[in-house]
Order: structure tokens, then C-alpha cells, then sequence
């Protein structure tokens, strides 16, 4: 149903009308700036998808581009896992495609790059991504109370993990 692939620069207008969404951005680490131009698309294809050796990928659903899903290694102590992450843009909610990119990105990681541990801090609102995780296996670890403040407001992070098996 969906492709993960590696991004274009030709991406950069259809990423960005995506991306340009208060309800996309509602939930999404403060470096997700709203509103959202082209020029932010752009950045982050050429250098923040691969900041910090991150592996960020298109997710594709019917030839078109609809979001990204990507791992951020850790390092020191905690080289063996990476934080994972994804958004799919909200005309295409519902459809299962952000549950598909994570079991892909997942297996990728997993099997390809020989992580032992993804993990993913979701905002408390934010019950959709909850369901996505647990969907592909993903179990709650830990519970911050007011770990983000984010738009005024703080928000307890729920920090789900799965494990290499």
C-alpha cells in the first residue's frame, strides 16, 4: 500500500502544503515550525532529515508523497537504539498509512541497521500516535507528567520503546 523512499528536492512544494497544517503540527517536536513554508520544506529535505546521522524517508501512498518517517541514532551508552518518529499529512489519517511506514521503518531498523531499541515520546493529547505504536508492537514505557511546554501549554510525554527480537 505505501513506499518509504528517499527524498527529492522536487518534493519541496508538495511536502510543505502538508506539513503547513496546525492540526500536523499541533503534536510535532518544536523544531516543526507552523506555519510552514517551502523554504522549511526544502532545509529539512537537503539537511535537517539527515541531521545527527538520522535516516528520514518519504512515505508514499499511491504515488504520492503523504508524510515521513524517520530514526534519530543515540550515542554514547545509548548508540544501540534510536528514537523514532513519523506524521502523515491529514487528508490522510485513518487510512492505516502511518501504522504501515512504522512497521516498515521499524523492520528497516531493526534488521538492516541492527538497532535493538526504537522508542518514540508522544505527546499525552496526542491518543491516534498511541494506538499507531501500539499497532506495531510498541509498548508504553514510562510516563513523564509536564515533561513538554509546547504552545502554552505543558503536556505529560508518553515514551513507548520496542525491542529487537
Amino acid at each position: 500500500m505505501i513506499k518509504l523512499r528517499d527524498y527529492s528536492i522536487a518534493d519541496a512544494d508538495r511536502f510543505a502544503d502538508l506539513a503547513n497544517n496546525e492540526n500536523v503540527a499541533r503534536y510535532l517536536i518544536y523544531t516543526f515550525p507552523y506555519p510552514y513554508t517551502k523554504q522549511d520544506a526544502a532545509w529539512w529535505i537537503e539537511t535537517g532529515s539527515k541531521v545527527n546521522n538520522a535516516v528520514t524517508k518519504a512515505i508514499e501512498y499511491r504515488g504520492e508523497l503523504v508524510g515521513t518517517v524517520g530514526i534519530t541514532p543515540q550515542t554514547g551508552w545509548k548508540e544501540h537504539s534510536a528514537e523514532i518518529g513519523y506524521w502523515v499529512g491529514e487528508e490522510y489519517w485513518g487510512k492505516g498509512i502511518a501504522t504501515e511506514a512504522l512497521h516498515a521503518m521499524s523492520d528497516l531498523a531493526f534488521s538492516t541497521i541492527k538497532y535493538k531499541k526504537l522508542f518514540a515520546p508522544v505527546l499525552g493529547p496526542n491518543k491516534a500516535s498511541m494506538r499507531v505504536l501500539e499497532k506495531c508492537g510498541y509498548s508504553l514505557e514510562g510516563i513523564l507528567k509536564h515533561e513538554v511546554f509546547k504552545d502554552g501549554n505543558y503536556f505529560d510525554g508518553h515514551y513507548y520503546a520496542k525491542f529487537c527480537s
